[in-house]
């Protein structure tokens, strides 16, 4: 059962309450050329046009306006490959808050930058050592913000399957299939579970890096890994955990995992910036290179949403990871 607090009319409150923060990303029919090659009806949700540059902002701001206002004075704190660390940031400085964002050593330059214009506070870390830190900065009065778990996290990224929902009953059509990156899981969970509702016959395709597979794992396993090795160029989609709560939901969303590789990635990074002139991050094209690995029974002459979830990469190191 999907949980009370992801349920579609609770959902509807959640959304009237940080759609002043948010943009309404638009969803874009695809040529008849792109259809006609991958043989499906593609819809692109273009969430890597949202503030902050990913959907990670639905949450991180359902969190600050769901949280205590006195508890909000004790800042708060949050990790990150990149996209979510931009995205705390960026809500810390909307709202004024003390902040501690604990990034990757791994993050590009660009990422680093990003978050400093947002006057975000700093501290490189690791996914083996991110979430001891998270714990050090909780003790100390930090509200943690978490990535892609927990029920204010989850209802922000469910956000994102009412907006894509909306638009397909405003024109009377049905949604078919949805391919959703996973990583940690927030945002197939959330805005899969809310898809779901609406259309209950709907296909959650979830997408992950072969060298990062945590959720592929979980799945197999029947529980939420906590240790899980990563090696891919998609540091956005290389959670070193899964947890329970988001799992939970998962695994009643998710019809089926897809795992591609590295250069099935870069090989959909270049075809996104060829035929439809966009730069995305890895995780970001994840889902193209996952729509050929898709039977084309399942797919064809149906209607088919990619979520194109962020992207916050800049010319140089697209170019580096696209042709390596």
């Amino acid at each position: 059962m999907i949980p009370d607090e992801l349920k579609h009319t609770k959902i509807l409150k959640v959304y009237k309450k940080i759609r002043p923060y948010i943009y309404k990303t638009p969803l874009i029919e695809a040529s008849n050329q792109l259809n006609d090659y991958f043989k499906t009806n593609i819809f692109l949700k273009c969430e890597f046009l949202q503030k902050s540059g990913s959907f990670k902002a639905r949450g991180a701001i359902n969190n600050i306006l769901s949280m205590d206002k006195s508890k909000l004075k004790n800042g708060i704190t949050a990790v990150s490959a990149g996209n979510h660390a931009i995205a705390a940031s960026y809500v810390s400085n909307l709202f004024k808050l003390k902040n501690k964002i604990f990034l990757y050593k791994s993050a590009n330059k660009y990422r680093v930058d990003t978050c400093k214009n947002f006057n975000a506070k700093i501290i490189f870390t690791n996914p083996e050592n991110a979430f001891k830190n998270v714990s050090i900065a909780e003790s100390n009065g930090y509200n943690f913000i978490h990535p892609f778990d927990g029920p204010y996290t989850l209802q922000g990224s469910a956000t994102l399957g009412l907006e894509i929902c909306e638009e397909f009953i405003k024109f009377k059509k049905k949604i078919d299939n949805v391919i959703i990156s996973v990583g940690g899981g927030g945002l197939v969970s959330g805005a899969g579970s809310f898809i779901k509702q609406k259309f209950p016959n709907a296909k959650i395709y979830g997408v992950e890096p072969k060298l990062a597979n945590g959720m592929t794992q979980s799945l197999n396993k029947g529980e939420p890994l906590n240790n899980i090795k990563l090696k891919s160029i998609a540091d956005s989609l290389s959670s070193p955990l899964h947890m329970p709560y988001s799992f939970g939901v998962a695994k009643q969303t998710i019809y089926k995992m897809i795992n591609v590789t590295d250069k099935e990635l870069q090989t959909s990074m270049r075809f996104a910036f060829e035929n439809l002139k966009l730069i995305l991050e890895p995780a970001c094209a994840a889902g193209l290179a996952a729509l050929k690995k898709i039977k084309t029974s399942e797919l064809k002459n149906k209607n088919t949403v990619l979520i194109l979830c962020g992207s916050n990469i800049d010319y140089r190191s697209w170019k580096k990871i696209a042709y390596k």
